[in-house]
Parts: C-alpha cells; structure tokens; sequence
C-alpha cells in the first residue's frame, strides 16, 4: 500500500496516510458523495476510522483528513463544504439543524470551502481541526457535509437542499485520549408485535469514546439440536461515554422458544466483546433477562489461562523439591 506523507512547517505533526478500503465502487453511485480518501496508518485497522474522522488529540494539536466529493447527480453543480454540530441523544447520533455551530464546529474549517463539479466528476478537500490549547477534555461530534442548494422558488414555495457528510468523532485529553470500551450487562428474549424473535443486550460504555456498535449472534443446542445464525445486529446505536443503551438483534419468526445458547459478539471499532447466555423466548412479549458471562476483547481467558498454567508449574516444581527432599 503507498502512503502520503504530510508535513507543515507551522505545529502539525508529520503523518502518513493510508487509502481506506470502499466496499462500493464510486461508479456505480447516483447523487452526491463523499467519503475519506486516506486516514493514518495507525488507524487503518480500526474499522470507524475508515468510514469516520476518529481521532483522539491533545490540546494544541492539530490534525487533517482528505476528502474526496462526487457529483453523480446528472447536472453540474456548485457543492459548499462545512462541518455542522452533532450530538449524541438517546444512543442516536444526532445532526443538529442547519449550520448549527458547536465546540468542534469552531475548529474545524474544510478548504475549498466551495467546489463547481462538472456531472460524473470528483475533488478533494482538506478538513483542517486545530484544537485550542484551553480546549475542554472530553469527547465531541459534528458533521463534515458536502451540500447542493436547488434554485430560489418562484413565489411560495420550498428551496431544495441536498447534503452528504461524514461523521466527526474528536476525543481531546492527556496522553493517547481515554480508551473505549463497554460491558454487556445482559441479554433478554423476546417477540415484538410482528412475532419476530428478538435479543436485546444491555450495554453499558465503559469507556471514555463513543461507541457505534454492531455484531452478530449464533444459536446452539436448541429444540432438536437447533442451530441458527449468524444474525446480524440492527445498526445506528451509538452510545455516549457513561451511558447505557439496548441493542436489538432481530432473529426469525419461526424460530422455536427454546431453550438455546446464545453466544453473542458485540464490537465497536477494535473493542470487541463475547458473551453467552442460556435464553428462551416468550410466546410473546418480553422473556426473562439473563446475566451474561461477558468476556471482554478475548484476550483476558488468554491471562487467566497462562496465569493457571504458571501456577501448576510452580505447584509440580514444589512437589517434586518436597519428594526429592523426602528421599534424601
């Protein structure tokens, strides 16, 4: 893989960049688009980071992503480049309206602030976040939008405004920034009002990041000795760094009550997390919650383990001291 490496001569730290993998190809896209065109090397295996603008800074940093913006909508247009405040509300990433301004807002610009697109082309634009040196710790979220703005109305009338953006997710504190994380507290059955089985994990973040989460579940040692899955999780829950939220993995409605093994995998970005729960669904409704053995990233059953296979070598080694010793 090539990587561009940017150096500027006023306070920014030289970086390289890597090119982010897109499942689609840009050819095939209608409308208007915008995506990352390169993220740095240290973030390339963080899957956010290759769709968002992840970053955690210390004040006084600043940092740049390029932009690439496609005009696939049939017609030239004029495309105004700006980022507008976000926030999260209720585990949903929330878009403030319009141009509203936030902290982040104020430290970011995007260069060209406009773009003329001819139909079927593209460009690239800089977004540019120069944190304060006073800036509050703490995480903070905006929008970097690509926007067309139709023709003025004749008379009464609505002014058509289309938009595309990328999220913008600015972690600002000491050192590298504090880590994500999340636990998942437990897991309930149940059918919603089209019978559809469903399981809901409660997760809690853990850590100082915003989560977007995703994941799957698999089913084992059901009714017959059943086995289902993976069924993927509903995608947009977003949760705030303290907060707790629900995600929703909807399953079949012909799936038999139970019971089963739910073995569960939660993740968000790198953080990854395995639980299994014996559950069984209701009829209808709502079932009984279920305590989870949450296992974390997977690399904690890797500690335990050696920390026990430490302690049994040093439990022969003693035996045998204590039987050569009986024997002299």
């Amino acid at each position: 893989m090539s990587l561009l490496v940017l150096a500027a001569a006023w306070s920014v730290a030289t970086l390289a960049y890597a090119t982010p993998h897109h499942a689609q190809d840009p050819a095939g896209q209608t409308g208007l688009g915008i995506r990352l065109a390169e993220v740095p090397v240290e973030l390339k295996d963080d899957p956010r980071a290759l769709s968002y603008i992840v970053d955690n800074v210390n004040p006084g940093t600043t940092i740049q992503r390029r932009i690439e913006i496609q005009n696939h909508t049939g017609a030239p247009q004029k495309v105004e480049l700006y980022a507008g405040a976000a926030n999260l509300t209720d585990s949903q990433f929330t878009i403030e309206d319009g141009r509203a301004v936030n902290e982040l807002t104020t430290w970011t610009t995007v260069d060209p602030k406009e773009a003329e697109l001819a139909d079927g082309t593209s460009t690239d634009a800089v977004v540019t976040v120069a944190v304060p040196e006073d800036a509050p710790e703490g995480e903070q979220y905006a929008v970097v939008w690509a926007q067309i703005t139709g023709p003025p109305p004749t008379g009464t009338g609505t002014q058509l405004v289309s938009r595309v953006g990328i999220r913008l997710y600015l972690s600002v504190g000491p050192g590298n920034g504090p880590p994500a994380d999340f636990s998942i507290a437990e897991v309930t059955p149940q059918r919603n009002s089209e019978g559809i089985a469903q399981l809901v994990a409660e997760v809690e973040n853990t850590g100082g990041r915003a989560l977007d989460m995703a994941g799957e579940v698999r089913l084992s040692g059901g009714p017959g000795s059943l086995s289902a899955g993976p069924f993927n999780a509903v995608n947009g829950t977003t949760i705030a760094p303290g907060a707790t939220a629900l995600v929703t993995i909807d399953l079949s409605p012909d799936l038999p009550n139970g019971p089963w093994t739910a073995d569960l995998t939660l993740r968000s970005g790198l953080v990854n997390h395995l639980t299994s729960a014996s559950v069984t669904f209701p009829d209808s409704g709502v079932g009984t919650p279920v305590g989870t053995g949450d296992n974390g990233s997977g690399f904690p059953w890797v500690i335990s383990f050696a920390v026990l296979l430490v302690a049994l070598i040093v439990t022969v080694v003693l035996l045998l001291r204590q039987r050569s010793r009986q024997n002299t």
